[in-house]
């Protein structure tokens, strides 16, 4: 059975019901969640995607029909790198990546816990902490190294905080 997705309107409001396959293969806008995971230095915790090696979201997923961006971020938040504190919600916005891949992000933050560790799952093999800055520099020298979606979103974090 394969898992539904609400399609939405730039605005964000719903217009119709759609699964992952036809929304990508039809361009349709669909929700996904994002959270940007930071340890206790202020590193941001990047996703090495097991699909293609490229840097992405910390925390990254299609929200489900009927469900709120909140829960449905949360819900991967904790599926992929067993994070169950609150997240701290910054924007909703929509990302034209092409054709065949229009969003609408939800983009979310945390500070993990001193105690928190990564653990691999079956979702993610692998992150690495690194510094904003490096982040930039690395966008700027190699920016075939992170997925269309990073790049958007890290945009919209540097727009919303001013760095």
């Amino acid at each position: 059975m394969k898992e539904l997705f609400d399609i939405v309107d730039q605005d964000d409001n719903v217009i119709g019901t759609t699964d992952k396959e036809t929304a990508h293969n039809n361009g349709d806008l669909h929700r996904v969640g994002v959270v940007f995971v930071f340890n206790g230095q202020g590193q941001l915790y990047v996703q090495v995607r097991k699909d293609n090696g490229l840097y992405d979201h910390s925390v990254g997923g299609h929200i489900s029909q009927g469900e709120t961006f909140h829960a449905g971020t949360a819900r991967e938040a904790q599926e992929e790198l067993g994070i169950t504190q609150p997240l701290q919600k910054l924007s909703v916005f929509y990302s034209d990546g092409g054709v065949y891949s229009q969003h609408m992000f939800g983009l979310y933050e945390c500070v993990v816990e001193p105690a928190w560790k990564f653990v691999p799952s079956e979702e993610v093999d692998e992150i690495i902490p690194i510094s904003l800055k490096d982040i930039r520099e690395l966008m700027k020298t190699e920016p075939g190294k992170f997925t269309r979606g990073f790049v958007d979103t890290m945009r919209e974090y540097v727009r919303l905080n001013s760095i």
